[in-house]
């Protein structure tokens, strides 16, 4: 029983790794390297449990392969590298020596040492704690993290902690007839714990990348949009060619006649005609000529004055989909903001420029006095999407409400 459980704690200390990694590193990976990292982790430890009787040499030869193959698989710099390995292998050896303190401090320091019955709940123990410091650290240093992770770590802990506590009074059980019973149910407790975590974190990217998904479908419905729109206004533009010298003429003979009236409505119908076909944004960039097109085509729609000021190149190191969250959501509140004001005052400045890797994004806008005496960061609903992709990207953003003037700032790394 002993030998099986020192067997299986090496895959055990596997997906442990596995599953800090995960969360560190970033999500890309190149998965034959990643079978291949994790084959030789798996072979090497299960060696050197049996065959080298050192820990600490046996814990270096590890650490070793897993810088390795960290570098190797995970798209990450040589010092986030080292200091992320680093971090698992000293929660191993805290793990340890805190359980080993613990139950030596019990009474059973020689019997975890020499491989008895309790050294298999000592092991399970220690592995039960590992688990928990993980969960700390990435909560801690997770950089894709949703914003309710603390709270979905909660019941992860208290789970560990009280698994940790059924094995630590398993000590006092054991020597009895049901032993084999004790040792089973604790290593059952370690496997529940692990399947568990690893649900969890199936099932937060499993939302993340559901929301992913609706912003990127909502992406293409403007696209779509945009594309009728562009066509819509490319047969408009043929047919507004094709009676412009109707409409010059009718106006020449009005005017001739002295028909002031009639000739300023039919210069009005050709102004309109013009500046409807106007109302598109062509700044090189696909996404966002979709999403400030359909913003364009809304505000001239509620008699918005909509200034763009927009310089990006055709292709933005950012997912379409954040770049329409943060972009739209912060548009759609603008645009919401100047409904209830006089015509005069309906005005949203919009700045998106890209210098060399820095992508900076202003928005201002007006809003009725003693509306948004709230707390700036509640203004609109979609702001809590939209810090959470800046959060995503890296960036940072500044929102501030003052004078009657609503300004929300985002600066992105691209």
């Amino acid at each position: 029983m002993t030998t099986f459980v020192e067997f299986a704690a090496v895959p055990v200390e596997i997906l442990l790794g596995l599953y800090i990694y995960e969360g560190l590193f970033a999500e890309h990976r190149h998965p034959y390297a990643a079978f291949i990292y994790y084959a030789v982790w798996f072979v090497v430890g299960e060696l050197g449990t049996f065959y080298l009787p050192i820990p600490w040499l046996r814990s270096l030869i590890l650490f070793l392969i897993a810088l390795a193959g960290n570098y190797a698989t995970y798209k990450t710099k040589p010092l986030p590298c080292l200091y992320n390995t680093a971090l698992y292998f000293l929660v191993i050896v805290l793990s340890d020596v805190l359980c080993a303190a613990i139950l030596t401090a019990a009474g059973y320091g020689s019997e975890i040492a020499m491989g008895a019955s309790e050294r298999i709940v000592y092991i399970v123990m220690a592995r039960t704690v590992n688990l928990l410091l993980i969960q700390i650290l990435l909560l801690i240093f997770r950089q894709d993290k949703p914003r309710a992770f603390p709270l979905i770590s909660v019941p992860l802990f208290i789970c560990q902690i009280l698994s940790f506590f059924a094995c630590y009074k398993s000590f006092f059980a054991l020597g009895g007839e049901d032993s084999g019973t004790i040792l089973l149910t604790t290593l059952s407790l370690m496997v529940v714990n692990i399947i568990i975590c690893f649900y969890v974190r199936i099932l937060e990217d499993y939302y993340r990348r559901r929301a992913a998904d609706a912003a990127a479908e909502s992406l293409a419905q403007l696209q779509r949009q945009n594309f009728e729109s562009m066509t819509s206004r490319q047969e408009e533009t043929r047919a507004l060619w094709h009676d412009i010298k109707k409409y010059v003429s009718a106006m020449e003979a009005m005017v001739a006649s002295d028909k002031t009236e009639e000739a300023e409505k039919c210069f009005q119908e050709i102004r309109e005609k013009y500046e409807k076909l106007s109302m598109s944004v062509d700044v090189g960039n696909a996404v966002v000529d979709s999403i400030l097109s359909d913003a364009v085509r809304r505000a001239g729609d509620a008699d918005i004055d909509l200034r763009l000021n927009v310089w990006v190149a055709p292709e933005l190191n950012i997912p379409p989909a954040d770049l329409y969250i943060i972009i739209g959501n912060t548009l759609d509140n603008a645009l919401a903001a100047c409904g209830g004001l006089p015509k005069d005052q309906r005005v949203v400045e919009l700045l998106l420029r890209q210098s060399n890797h820095l992508l900076y994004y202003e928005l201002k806008n007006p809003y009725l006095p003693g509306e948004p005496e709230k707390k700036p960061g509640v203004h609109g609903y979609g702001l809590r999407n939209v810090r959470a992709c800046v959060e995503k990207n890296r960036g940072s953003l500044d929102i501030s409400a003052e004078g009657g003037q609503f300004t929300v700032s985002v600066q992105l790394n691209v």
